[in-house]
């Protein structure tokens, strides 16, 4: 498939159009998948979608995987120094953080998460988006069933001391239902109920000794990210 910069921008742009078709607010970090894709017929284009763009959803998958075996080597060599940075330890600790914040969500308390997320994701989430569902009588359903995919898309090593305000980008992909009832009448009113496969790329900083929740974007920024180089200090000679 040879084409030009143009013509792979408007793919790209025709793709990023059809997904962020009918957006809907409600899971963690404020969105959930696209409520049109989840109908049959949103279904079904989805997929002539991606049998038209199958060579461009290869050569895409392709930089997000070279990208995460650029990033283990690096984490491999920093754990030699700092075992915080072994790319096992983090799964573990990304999968509770993961799993801690869809529950929060749920309970609509992000209190609960305080140690697993920094102060502005704490307060923004929880006025922006938690406590003015309230007032307007909505209620968050956010069950998250199964996390299947964790990947490091982009690294970037602080030359502080221990590593200190590092942070990471991580492509997600878990099975789980985000949507909006009225709480009198539990009607939904955003989204769609029922289980289903959702990506997002979450972004986490290493402070004061422990991971912290940053920040989460669409699913669809991934590719840009994993573009992006990481940023290492030369000192390391990694």
């Amino acid at each position: 498939m040879n084409l030009s910069k143009k013509e792979w921008l408007l793919v790209l742009t025709i793709i990023i159009i059809c997904f962020s078709i009918d957006p809907v607010y409600a899971g963690p970090g404020g969105t959930v998948a696209k409520a049109f894709f989840r109908t049959w017929w949103g279904k079904l284009i989805l997929i002539l979608l991606t049998v038209i763009f199958l060579p461009l959803i290869i050569y895409m998958r392709l930089i997000e995987y070279r990208k995460a075996r650029e990033i283990k080597k690096i984490l491999s060599q920093l754990s030699k120094e700092h075992k915080a940075f072994h790319w096992l330890q983090l799964q573990k600790e990304f999968h509770n953080i993961i799993r801690r914040v869809y529950q929060a969500w749920q309970e609509e308390d992000l209190s609960r998460v305080k140690q697993y997320v920094n102060h502005w994701y704490w307060q923004n989430q929880q006025e922006v988006f938690l406590d003015r569902w309230k007032k307007e009588n909505l209620q968050n359903i956010s069950r998250l069933k199964d996390i299947t995919k964790v990947r490091p898309l982009y690294l970037e090593i602080s030359e502080e001391p221990n590593f200190e305000n590092s942070r990471i980008a991580i492509a997600i992909t878990v099975v789980a239902e985000d949507y909006l009832v009225d709480r009198d009448t539990q009607k939904v009113v955003e989204g769609k109920k029922g289980f289903d496969d959702l990506d997002y790329v979450w972004f986490l900083e290493y402070t004061d000794g422990q991971w912290l929740l940053d920040d989460i974007q669409e699913g669809a920024m991934a590719i840009d990210i994993a573009k992006m180089p990481n940023e290492v200090p030369d000192y390391l000679g990694i």
